[in-house]
């Protein structure tokens, strides 16, 4: 227990002499708790500390996950983000280091704002924006330069569009295809994705404006053969707080709503999973946001299916 006081310590003294010196600086709170055993509940802590400082053609940032369980009283530590970025010459944004990536719909590469362990990506990571398209083109796995990405996206006529593109040390390839269109208060969205096995999970959405604060949508999602990417927050499922990657030949129809009270967000969604042999498991979201200031949020979820149940707490401070 000294042990790991000292570390709490040393960790804190080191975040506190960063902090004072950094031009911005944000903290996240987020506290998880496993119901799934009534009996044997536990409970496990995450404060991320960031910070950043900036030029008028560069900007430094840096922050780190303490994790803290509070049964077995075991604390960890790791650097979450650390990467320096330039300016060249207006044409582009040039960033080098620790960067948490998210492109697209997330099936391929995502941020898991959610779980314990963080997802994310050392390398390098150009950015421009090329008559209307942004493009991020970038490596992976640090000094392994074989890693690489490619992502392209824009809106055109009203419809959004996401191209992504990865290689890997081992000559494979994988891709997804992003696409949305906005029609008044309806909205449609396709999103095809290859793993680099070749395994393909495709999903179709839509989602309706009911009123000004209130909306519905409704998504399909299929699989065929094992749908995998390591680097992304469905890899976890409901340790992550997603529902996650489902076995091959799985079909599963999600229904959710949200409703918008100013200061208070309101969401709940139903999935429905439906098995290659037509067996069904079903699970769901709730989650609760407020607004405490302009710069502070804390939330409530409850993630979970039949064997799986897990409440979120959370408590996000920002410059």
């Amino acid at each position: 227990m000294k042990k790991n006081l000292q570390k709490v310590l040393i960790l804190a003294l080191g975040l506190t002499t960063t902090i004072v010196s950094a031009q911005d600086v944000n903290v996240d709170s987020r506290t998880r708790i496993d119901n799934t055993d009534s009996e044997a509940r536990t409970a496990t802590q995450r404060l991320t500390v960031g910070a950043s400082w900036s030029g008028s053609d560069w900007s430094v940032n840096a922050s780190s996950d303490l994790n803290y369980d509070l049964g077995t009283a075991v604390t960890t530590n790791s650097v979450y983000e650390a990467y320096v970025s330039t300016d060249l010459m207006g044409f582009a944004t040039l960033t080098a280091g620790r960067q948490d990536l998210s492109f697209g719909s997330g099936a391929l590469i995502s941020s898991n704002s959610w779980g314990m362990d963080r997802y994310t990506n050392d390398g390098l990571s150009l950015t421009a924006n090329l008559g209307g398209f942004d493009l991020n083109v970038g490596t992976m796995g640090g000094l392994d330069m074989d890693n690489q990405y490619i992502n392209a996206s824009g809106s055109f006529a009203g419809a959004d569009v996401n191209v992504l593109m990865l290689n890997n040390a081992n000559d494979q390839s994988a891709h997804g295809y992003d696409l949305s269109y906005a029609m008044g208060d309806f909205s449609l969205a396709v999103s095809m994705n290859s793993d680099f096995d070749d395994n393909e999970m495709t999903s179709y959405g839509v989602s309706y404006n009911v009123f000004e604060n209130m909306s519905a949508s409704y998504t399909m999602t299929s699989y065929e053969g094992a749908f995998q990417m390591d680097n992304t927050a469905m890899n976890g499922g409901w340790t992550n707080g997603v529902l996650g990657y489902q076995a091959a030949g799985s079909e599963v129809a999600s229904i959710g709503i949200s409703y918008d009270l100013g200061g208070i967000m309101l969401g709940y969604t139903m999935h429905t999973v439906t098995a290659e042999d037509g067996t069904e498991a079903e699970s769901s979201s709730m989650t609760l946001n407020y607004a405490l200031t302009d710069n502070a949020t804390i939330g409530y979820a409850k993630l979970g299916g039949t064997d799986t149940e897990n409440t979120w707490i959370t408590l996000s401070i920002r410059p």
